[in-house]
């Protein structure tokens, strides 16, 4: 790519609107399992210019081996938490017409995010998608590309993860980065 064309996406990129977002589950299963938390940050380039954090309250019991990775227990979320319905419906007009960002999105979190908007009859967005995980294996000598080492390569500290607001947090900054090296900045 010529030095000009990358300016042109670089300065596109400065305008653009992007939601990173995070979930967090009762498993694995995006048709059987529950979103429990969810948060995201809308960015215009590398601009924080919205938030978005809430918890769900669920529906089942939360496996204990579950539990123990993100901390999140039903009575805590039954109090703290909203209906499904309620937060997903939010969320979509939270990300309007943004372009969605994650770590392993495509593989996991948008899986439930969708699953979750079909069961509520909430209608499917039509965002498009950047992984920042597709775009670490491309752009990284990593040996293992999960957000803690990403993160790490960069030289960011990744507190608290497995919570959707701090991995959402950590992952901005990966997101930027990544952005900024692809388009050699």
């Amino acid at each position: 790519m010529q030095a000009e064309e990358l300016k042109q996406k670089y300065d596109r990129f400065l305008v653009t609107e992007f939601t990173v977002f995070d979930i967090e589950t009762s498993g694995l299963d995006p048709v059987r399992d529950e979103v429990l938390e969810i948060a995201g940050l809308k960015m215009r380039g590398p601009e924080i210019i919205d938030r978005f954090e809430q918890l769900i309250q669920p529906t089942r019991g939360i496996p204990p081996e579950v539990e123990k990775i993100h901390g999140l227990n039903e009575f805590f979320l039954l109090v703290n938490g909203r209906s499904a319905k309620e937060v997903m419906d939010e969320f979509l007009k939270f990300i309007g017409e943004t372009i969605i960002v994650g770590h392993n999105i495509k593989e996991f979190d948008w899986l439930f995010v969708l699953n979750h908007l079909r069961k509520h009859r909430l209608g499917l967005p039509r965002n498009k998608l950047i992984d920042t995980l597709e775009l670490s294996r491309k752009l990284l000598p990593l040996p293992q590309h999960t957000l803690t080492n990403v993160a790490k390569y960069f030289g960011h500290e990744h507190k608290n993860a497995h919570r959707a607001m701090a991995d959402v947090e950590v992952n901005a900054k990966i997101f930027v980065e990544l952005m900024e090296k692809m388009l050699k900045v």
